[in-house]
């Protein structure tokens, strides 16, 4: 279930799509693995730290973002049943 605060976001978010390397790719599989937090979140919590660092955004603004888990252990990829 949502908090009110997610449900909020969501009303308000758009979809980003974007191509990374294979090694950005990589690195983000890492760091989900490690800690659990989905690469939606991750990418989401940079946008907002350049954005930050950058004078686009106030201050303090990345730190009001809350970390999502992902659905399950390790990558979405990991939890998928293999194709036959």
């Amino acid at each position: 279930m949502l908090t009110k605060d997610e449900r909020r976001s969501a009303q308000t978010a758009v979809e980003l799509r974007a191509m990374i390397t294979t090694e950005l790719n990589s690195m983000l599989d890492q760091i989900v693995r490690t800690t659990g937090i989905a690469k939606a979140a991750l990418v989401r919590d940079a946008l907002a730290r350049y954005g930050e660092e950058l004078g686009y955004l106030p201050a303090g603004t990345a730190e009001l973002l809350t970390p999502t888990r992902t659905s399950g252990p390790g990558l979405a990829a990991d939890r998928k049943e293999p194709h036959q």
